[in-house]
């Protein structure tokens, strides 16, 4: 269906309430059900804070109250594409002059990308052969539907190529049971617009 319009896409995404404090149930049974259910993180460190309580602390995960949905014919190019992209950075991976060339003249610019390269530097050093290597990797996307353009189409875009922090993954089959939950409230229609 890649022909469906920008117009008729964005027809179809669900719409929130301006008015926050109308959504404010919907939050709050959201964050019950995450808590119940796993959807959370390990809240972040409060500078100042000594408190061995806040080391436990736990907040939810960012969840959308809804689901967003996708184009089907741009689902499935990203999906064909997924292997491509893949075998790209594993070779990019493998390639120790682009990523010493690349990386070593970051210094101190992004402290977490140079620790991850000294990591890197001392690994090779060692001369350790891997006989098999795994790549987990997650993939970013957003829909891009312009509505300037006359007779435009939504495009899926990557914004991001994650091969470190694929977290999120063990979740995402929860966040649909939220989604499920949320939308199975009476007055459902303040949140999606249906």
């Amino acid at each position: 269906m890649s022909s469906r319009s920008t117009q008729e896409f964005l027809a179809s995404r669900p719409t929130y309430a301006q008015d926050v404090s109308k959504l404010q149930s919907f939050i709050d049974l959201a964050v019950d059900w995450q808590a119940s259910h796993g959807i959370v993180l390990r809240a972040p460190h409060l500078d100042g804070s000594d408190a061995q309580w806040l080391k436990a602390a736990l907040t939810p995960a960012p969840v959308a109250l809804a689901p967003s949905p996708i184009p089907r014919a741009e689902f499935e190019k990203v999906v064909r594409l997924q292997p491509t992209l893949n075998q790209l950075f594993h070779r990019i991976a493998n390639d120790h002059e682009f990523l010493v060339s690349t990386l070593e003249s970051l210094g101190s610019a992004d402290e977490f990308t140079a620790r991850v390269f000294k990591m890197y530097l001392e690994q090779r050093k060692l001369g350790v052969e891997k006989p098999a290597v795994i790549g987990v990797h997650r993939s970013d996307y957003l829909i891009d539907a312009p509505t300037a353009e006359a007779g435009s189409v939504p495009r899926a875009k990557q914004v991001e190529f994650n091969t470190i922090a694929a977290s999120f993954a063990s979740l995402s089959s929860l966040v649909g049971d939220l989604h499920r939950h949320v939308h199975n409230r009476e007055d459902t229609e303040t949140v999606t617009g249906t």
